[in-house]
């Protein structure tokens, strides 16, 4: 039998680090995101946020519309989940480092309110 490893490893040697997701089309301008953490090295050492632009725009014009910190150590999983607000066109997750740490997270899709 194969093991299959799902999910995002981050490997973060310093504060500041970005590690993006693919855009999605959204599904409505409000919401929730989630991600779900298998394991964390140190504490607080993980932001994500979910991001949104216009079709039109750069990528460089993303804009966060909402967050979590990846508060706690852990080896087993634990999920995590966040209000999104003023969604546009796109939205993908970000991972930003606070610290010297690895992380492995998986994402979810963001379940959206009807407009």
């Amino acid at each position: 039998m194969d093991l299959m490893l799902l999910g995002e490893t981050v490997r973060a040697s310093a504060t500041g680090q970005t590690s993006e997701g693919f855009w999605m089309p959204a599904g409505g301008n409000d919401g929730v995101g989630g991600v779900e953490v298998f394991f964390q090295t140190t504490t607080n050492a993980f932001d994500v946020h979910v991001d949104t632009k216009s079709s039109d725009q750069d990528d460089t014009a993303a804009a966060s519309i909402g967050s979590v910190t990846l508060a706690t150590v852990t080896a087993t999983a634990i999920r995590y989940k966040f209000d999104l607000s003023d969604a546009k066109d796109l939205v993908r997750y970000r991972v930003v480092s606070l610290k010297a740490a690895t992380v492995h997270l998986q994402f979810a899709q963001p379940l959206w309110s009807p407009n």
